[in-house]
């Protein structure tokens, strides 16, 4: 059976879809060039991996040359009833908060230190420490606990989120260059060096002669048309080897090409797609420096292979092509490594499954909508059959997923409830509630407070049996190719969208009329992003 490795497509998308929360940069926004400066924008969220790692690359390319540089950073989130919220809770608007304050409290030179003390640091940390950072940047202290903790600060980031909704920022990072262009160049210190040097009006900032010209480096991905999954889908990596490697020389082959075939057999691989990289990656050391966990020397060879999929296999059977592949007498669903494919898969009226990982951010806050949805529907699973499943991999016997230890622990925690708290889905109780904090080891004053009971839960976790729900767990989450938390399975076949209470009903009763409840309208808010998950998506 073919499936999917779920951590290495977590690691695959960790690489090229590089944003927390979703990204539209179709936008214009209201900042342009100012003078003889170049404007660079940066939409993030204080505590998003990736928007800390633009802001840092870019703080030694100001130091070289910020007087020619307007540099903005805005923050992302949202006002409700008064309230400000962020994606990473409420440390990360204490931090945005920060941020802004050492902004409008000092110069440009004390607010850049400052940044630069909390992203170098321990940024995970934000806020703690922040005196600190405002000392080595030599800030007014009481200027900015004033800012920080008074209605100045708040002001600030209501602006400042008004000002990334405007521009249609929700994925953190957002950039714009020279005003309303957005920015899709790499984001080494040098590529934002190279971009904004190639916007300057003569003459340009000296340092701009010191930039040198990206290595050019070629790179070969061989797909297979036949395959229209998501795990099929090149165009993203693509989309991360141009962002990332400025001189790379990208060909594409297709399997049906004999030189696709050729070139695949050298490579040692099962799947598709791959991609291919010349030897002169290594010369693009940032580049290759993201890369190289990943990266496979060809035997024999200099190239570098990159895998992107480990579920299509070109030669085996394709479950929906009419076309005995394999040559074994046996087409399509027939062959039994189709068993379990959706394609292939009997319909379950009124069965809706959620793939997702405990704590993933995108999952816990569609996980959170299911709350209305199951109250529209009684809490009643002839209605409205519901499971929650995980996303994850089992190797040799091991257990793991994307966060880490805490995460498998609490995935499994999660389905010994819902193994023996099923009725009335009293475990989504339990659930809703670790969602409120889901970083916590703590559980039992949620098992106490859902009325789930905690030493019911305890032997199922320390025993086989919360061990093999899991596994069972990951390997359906593999056989459906759910691999992005979250990925909705509808009616045991069936693809479906959903992050809001209303289009997950509305999804639902598309495929289910006549259910009850399917005529009221429930709530279209979410604090789900719209798009965008952890994992493969």
């Amino acid at each position: 059976m073919r499936h999917l490795s779920k951590l290495f497509a977590m690691a695959v998308l960790a690489l090229f879809v590089v944003a927390c929360g979703t990204k539209d940069q179709s936008s214009d926004p209201a900042a342009g060039a100012t003078g003889e400066k170049v404007a660079l924008t940066f939409h993030i969220m204080s505590k998003c991996p990736f928007g800390v790692k633009v802001v840092e690359a870019v703080l030694p390319v100001m130091e070289k040359m910020g007087d020619r540089v307007d540099l903005k950073i805005e923050y992302i989130g949202k006002e409700k009833d008064g309230a400000l919220t962020s994606m990473h809770g409420e440390t990360e608007v204490q931090g945005n908060i920060l941020q802004l304050c050492a902004k409008a409290t000092g110069d440009q030179k004390q607010w850049l230190d400052f940044l630069k003390c909390q992203f170098t640091g321990d940024w995970r940390k934000i806020p703690e420490g922040w005196e600190q950072c405002a000392t080595t940047a030599k800030l007014d202290q009481a200027k900015m606990k004033a800012c920080y903790e008074g209605e100045e600060g708040k002001t600030l980031l209501r602006a400042s989120f008004k000002a990334s909704e405007d521009a249609r920022a929700t994925g953190s990072p957002t950039i714009f260059l020279a005003g309303n262009e957005p920015y899709r160049g790499g984001r080494a210190d040098t590529s934002f060096a190279r971009a904004l040097c190639q916007k300057m009006v003569e003459p340009k900032a000296p340092y701009c002669v010191q930039v040198p010209a990206p290595p050019k480096v070629p790179v070969t991905v061989i797909a297979d048309k036949r395959c229209t999954g998501r795990s099929c889908d090149s165009e993203r990596f693509l989309s991360f080897v141009q962002n990332t490697f400025e001189g790379a020389e990208v060909k594409k082959l297709d399997w049906a090409e004999p030189d696709a075939q050729t070139l695949f057999g050298k490579t040692g691989q099962q799947y598709l797609p791959i991609a291919i990289f010349g030897k002169d990656i290594e010369k693009e050391e940032a580049g290759f420096n993201r890369l190289k966990r990943r990266l496979v020397k060809v035997e024999g060879g200099e190239d570098y292979v990159y895998p992107l999929g480990r579920e299509w296999d070109p030669k085996a059977e394709v479950c929906d092509d009419g076309v005995d592949n394999t040559g074994d007498g046996k087409v399509d669903c027939d062959d039994g490594t189709c068993k379990e494919k959706k394609v292939c898969r009997q319909e379950t009226k009124n069965k809706v499954d959620l793939f997702v990982m405990s704590q993933c951010p995108y999952g816990v806050k569609t996980v959170d909508a299911m709350a209305d949805v199951l109250k529209n529907f009684n809490k009643d699973s002839k209605l409205f059959n519901f499971e929650l499943n995980f996303i994850g991999q089992e190797a040799n016997g091991q257990l793991t997923s994307m966060h880490g230890q805490g995460e498998v622990d609490e995935n499994i925690r999660q389905l010994c409830a819902q193994k023996h708290f099923a009725k009335g889905y009293k475990f989504m109780d339990y659930v809703f509630c670790r969602n409120k904090d889901y970083r916590n080891p703590e559980w039992e004053p949620c098992a106490k407070e859902s009325g789930v009971k905690a030493d019911v839960i305890k032997k199922c976790f320390e025993g086989q049996e919360g061990k093999d729900l899991l596994a069972a767990s990951f390997k359906k989450a593999g056989a459906v190719q759910a691999s992005g938390s979250p990925t909705w399975l509808l009616n045991n076949r069936f693809d479906m969208q959903g992050r809001t209470p209303e289009s997950i009903k509305a999804a639902f009763c598309e495929k289910n009329t006549g259910v009850a409840g399917c005529d009221k309208t429930l709530s279209n808010t979410s604090e789900a992003p719209a798009a965008g998950g952890c994992g493969a998506q």
